[in-house]
């Protein structure tokens, strides 16, 4: 009687244990996903294209405090632009201008990027060509707390060793790690961010855009 309880017992066990795991899982993501690299004085602060103006003005914090001469903004594709245009509305580099302005910036401390990049392996790639044309020693990349990591794995595998950085999360775009399983947009944005590195390392056939073929 007693291994028959056992034998039917074992896998409630077994199944209570998976979850634990699985709730640990879960909680381990949040963290995993945001890098705060410890700030040193670089030659530049490069904002990644997203996120305006939490980003942006992150960046004008530090640049405030003197970590860096100069503020570098991406060209990202824009996936709106005729009706951006017909809106009336800046592109999206010139609104993180206009925010980084706004926040305390100088016109001439912001550069803006001329090469447009459609994702953030793209974009890691023309802030990294930028850097080594300047002939930068470090730089200092700013982004939303959950892109962080994403950040960091891409600039690691490929410019970290001729270019260091040191990865920076906004403070001004909410995610809290250990709860960012608890609304939607945090739980998306975190499943996003998990996908996208994968996609980093396992590769995908399919462009960021439709080229329209």
């Amino acid at each position: 009687m007693n291994l028959r309880r056992v034998r039917r017992a074992v896998p409630l066990l077994l199944l209570g244990l998976f979850a634990a795991l699985l709730v640990l899982g879960v909680r381990a993501v949040g963290p995993f996903l945001v890098v705060a690299d410890r700030l040193e004085p670089s030659d530049a602060i490069i904002v990644l294209e997203g996120g305006t103006p939490a980003r942006e003005v992150e960046a004008a914090v530090l640049y405030r405090r003197e970590l860096a001469p100069v503020v570098v903004l991406a060209l990202a594709r824009d996936p709106f632009p005729v009706a951006r245009q017909l809106a009336g509305e800046p592109i999206l580099q010139e609104r993180a201008a206009r925010a980084l302005e706004y926040a305390g910036v100088p016109r001439h401390a912001i550069v803006r990027l001329e090469r447009q990049a459609e994702n953030t392996a793209q974009e890691l790639q023309v802030d990294f060509e930028h850097a080594r044309a300047r002939g930068f020693r470090r730089v200092i990349l700013v982004t939303s707390p959950q892109h962080t990591r994403r950040v960091r794995v891409i600039w690691n595998a490929r410019y970290q060793a001729r270019i260091p950085a040191l990865v920076h999360p906004t403070l001004y775009e909410p995610f809290v790690p250990g709860r960012w399983w608890r609304s939607r947009r945090s739980l998306e944005e975190g499943l996003h961010e998990l996908v996208a590195i994968a996609h980093f390392f396992i590769g995908s056939p399919l462009p960021t855009f439709d080229r329209g073929d």
